[in-house]
């Protein structure tokens, strides 16, 4: 019989929970995709920098202030005639003290690979919602901008993602446009722009692509990131008002068969 070590058990234990959990999250995602049920968005905050200035934005938290998010996806689902009523509700979790470790964009794709596994692992582990959920989006706060606060990034495996917002009040809305493109990305949405210019792509960033490339567009395809205006200039939405959700967006997260 073959004696294990310690170590070697211990592995053992954790890729049997990360199979566990990555079966069950591939189903959540085979329902969210079906648009069949009202998906449960749920928001963890964490306070990024540990700074006063983000822990009273994170105490000052109500579902209230990301409704702009919710008003948005159910006004463009209707455009694509999803049936129900309500895609998606927003749920306020218990505040998480331990931020996650950065995504490490430089060390190839297996560390990308096992970063996205530690990731999940963590976010099972950390979890301080007790109800359903369908979307996990964990959200750090910072109260000035450094090389932290600017990485976003959602997952589609595990249908979670890592969001940084400003601290302050007069950027709620830029926020929940940050937010509503991440949470886009773990339902199967890609990024529309190029990735050195952050231009919007032709045709599948632009928002009304018939008018031509070349043409002044009045919204930002959300997966895009900007409203393009030439092919080297480009504006980030103020809000979600100036967003719409483009045919190929659509298709890839199941609006359009």
């Amino acid at each position: 019989m073959v004696k294990l070590s310690f170590k070697q058990i211990r592995i053992l234990f954790l890729l049997s929970i990360l199979i566990y959990v990555a079966t069950d999250q591939a189903i959540a995602k085979y329902n969210a995709r079906s648009w069949s049920n009202t998906l449960n968005v749920v928001i963890y905050p964490i306070n990024g920098d540990a700074s006063d200035k983000s822990q009273q934005t994170i105490n000052a938290l109500t579902e209230k202030r990301f409704s702009s998010i919710k008003g948005f996806i159910k006004q463009q689902a209707k455009h694509y005639d999803i049936a129900i009523n309500q895609p998606i509700e927003i749920r306020l979790a218990p505040q998480i003290n331990k931020p996650p470790a950065l995504p490490a964009f430089d060390s190839g794709m297996i560390s990308a690979m096992w970063w996205s596994l530690k990731m999940r692992w963590w976010a099972w582990y950390e979890n301080t919602y007790k109800g359903d959920k369908d979307i996990r989006l964990f959200i750090e706060y910072y109260a000035n901008e450094t090389s932290n606060s600017q990485i976003s990034v959602g997952l589609e495996k595990g249908m979670m993602a890592f969001i940084k917002n400003y601290a302050d009040e007069q950027f709620i809305e830029r926020n929940n446009f940050i937010i509503a493109h991440e949470m886009l990305h773990t339902l199967g949405a890609t990024d529309k722009y190029d990735p050195v210019t952050l231009i919007p792509l032709y045709p599948q960033g632009y928002a009304n692509p018939s008018r031509g490339r070349y043409k002044k567009q009045d919204k930002c395809e959300i997966m895009a990131g900007r409203i393009p205006f030439s092919d080297t200039l480009a504006m980030t939405p103020n809000s979600l008002n100036d967003c719409m959700i483009g045919n190929t967006t659509a298709k890839e997260i199941g609006w359009v068969k």
